[in-house]
């Protein structure tokens, strides 16, 4: 069964269509590229998976159950979760404790063996502190664990980004231009982090402008322009659509042809 299925997701503000009837089908374990020139519709899309925006028309389906227009925290708690383009974390926390705060967030809570302080609160707690751990690690964030989120360079405070949402066990995770703003070194780095990301066996939805990286670490890739579905395919497919190239490229004069 896929893991997510999108059914003619449309978005209309006023008169403004800024998604039309798009379709997309992903499998478990999948890194898909969603891209299209600026205004194309890809904060639209993914903003209407998460919930963040409610469709116009339209389903989305994940893991079998419609979470068309489903508040954001809900879609979240079902294992659907995204990144924004801007980095939110608690700046006055450190890298440990940013992570440890959202891997509370998927522990069933038991209010009477938290207040008692039973064995089995004590053991979820050493697991949960664990896991933070194992995170820090996967991001590469082992230096910095005690540094404090502000105090952390750029692709660093990208990568906790990540690591964050990571902590909140997601099944499928949205990342929204996660190398925005980085250096060559830190863009390597989060493209080994999506990569290792992709080996714990996370599905993976990239929006992202950087062609470099959607090509390394993508498998298909979906193309918007002004709110359709223009491409999907392959990245070498993508990369010969004559309306992909148009889009991005502009269509040649008659003069010029």
């Amino acid at each position: 069964m896929p893991i997510l299925e999108v059914q003619n997701l449309s978005k209309k503000f006023g008169g403004v269509e800024a998604l039309s009837q798009v379709d997309l089908v992903v499998e478990p374990g999948e890194v898909i590229g969603v891209i299209g020139p600026n205004g194309a519709g890809k904060s639209t899309f993914f903003n209407l998976l998460s919930g963040v925006m409610k469709p116009s028309g339209g389903k989305v389906v994940f893991q079998g159950h419609d979470v068309t227009g489903m508040k954001p925290h809900r879609i979240a708690k079902r294992g659907l979760v995204r990144t924004f383009q801007s980095t939110l974390l608690f700046s006055d926390l450190s890298v440990f404790d940013n992570i440890l705060v959202a891997s509370h967030i998927p522990a069933r809570a038991n209010l009477v063996a938290d207040v008692i302080g039973l064995p089995v609160v004590r053991h979820r707690e050493s697991e949960t502190r664990q896991r933070a751990e194992d995170i820090i690690e996967l991001a590469g964030l082992t230096a910095v664990r005690s540094k404090l989120a502000r105090d952390l360079p750029h692709g660093h405070q990208r990568a906790l980004g990540v690591a964050v949402a990571l902590a909140t066990d997601p099944k499928l995770l949205c990342l929204d231009e996660p190398v925005t703003g980085m250096n060559a070194e830190e863009i390597e780095a989060m493209m080994g982090f999506i990569e290792r990301i992709r080996l714990q066996g996370i599905t993976i939805l990239l929006v992202e402008h950087a062609m470099r990286v959607v090509m390394s670490v993508c498998e298909r890739i979906m193309v918007l322009n002004f709110g359709r579905k223009i491409a999907e395919g392959t990245c070498n497919e993508v990369q010969c659509d004559t309306a992909v190239i148009e889009a991005y490229l502009g269509r040649p004069d008659e003069d010029d042809a």
